[in-house]
């Protein structure tokens, strides 16, 4: 059996990647740079040819999200399992899934435990079908990704969402919107931005779906009405005191598959990526990728 190890040069803490190259069996490891141009897809399938049993994404949020679309296009049957190693700025779908920070730790997870099914959400519009792994953020929240340069992110690390941020309060765009999940309908509300999770952080571990589990086989739709700074503040401080869900500006469900649209058009980032193909619909695939979890997943 072989491993293949993406990693990303751009990653927070990419140059922790030699010490990654000691931990992992050098016989056993193919390792493959990421850049624009890889196919993804097609190098698991040649790896798969090799008995590669393991693809380790060892990057953030972003490299996850490659690795997880290019797994679901290939066949479940042979869709080999994923081993997530944190190199990213802020790691949130490693923090979802325990896995340790520190490299040993993490590399430890797939020679002492076994994998477990892990869900996945795809998302479908006008002419695309993408998946992620951890949080879809639309609206104001993809003006906030926008913000953030690699100054910022260099300098304020887990922070530098909220520092991003401080440039779009003032300005915040209201987006009328309709939704429908599972069956129930909310219409012409409206939102200054739409959070349709699987892990339960985002942005630099901010706890946006805290109910949010990857093994439930449902989604956690946060809806953020509009309203003037002080009604953000609120909600702001209630993400910090731990009850961002009660606040009055919020709307949360769960569900296993959403419809939504909205006038003007909401864009989303996913994972962190902004896309600029408007979703339509999100659904819930229940336990698409085998992934190793650190021993404290699922207790909290």
């Amino acid at each position: 059996m072989t491993n293949l190890v993406f990693w990303n040069r751009g990653s927070g803490k990419a140059e922790q990647v030699e010490r990654l190259r000691t931990a992992l069996p050098s016989a056993t490891s193919t390792w493959v740079q990421m850049t624009r141009d890889l196919d993804l897809r097609e190098s698991i399938e040649k790896e798969l040819h090799c008995k590669c049993d393991i693809v380790f994404a060892a990057g953030g949020d972003g490299t996850v999200n490659a690795v997880v679309n290019a797994l679901m296009k290939i066949d479940a049957a042979r869709r080999p399992c994923m081993a997530v190693i944190p190199l990213g700025t802020a790691n949130d779908f490693a923090g979802t899934l325990a896995i340790p920070d520190e490299i040993d730790r993490a590399v430890a997870l797939y020679r002492d435990r076994q994998p477990i099914p892990i869900d996945v959400v795809r998302i479908t519009g006008r002419g695309f079908q993408r998946y992620y792994a951890n949080v879809a953020a639309g609206g104001n929240c993809v003006r906030v990704s926008e913000e953030l340069t690699d100054e910022i992110k260099s300098r304020w690390g887990a922070f530098s969402y909220l520092r991003g941020a401080v440039g779009v309060l003032a300005d915040m765009k209201s987006f009328r919107v309709n939704a429908e999940m599972d069956g129930q309908r909310i219409d012409d509300f409206d939102s200054w931005a739409v959070l349709v999770a699987n892990g339960k952080t985002n942005a630099g571990r901010i706890a946006v779906a805290p109910e949010a589990s990857p093994v439930d086989g449902l989604l956690d739709v946060v809806l953020i009405k509009d309203g003037d700074v002080m009604d953000m503040v609120e909600i702001v401080a209630g993400n910090l005191l731990g009850n961002f869900l009660e606040c009055e500006q919020v709307i949360y469900r769960q569900a296993q598959r959403l419809k939504l649209y909205s006038d003007p058009p909401m864009r989303f980032t996913l994972d962190g990526e902004v896309v600029d193909e408007e979703p339509v619909e999100f659904e819930c695939v229940p336990g698409a990728i085998r992934m190793f979890c650190g021993p404290e997943f699922g207790q909290t």
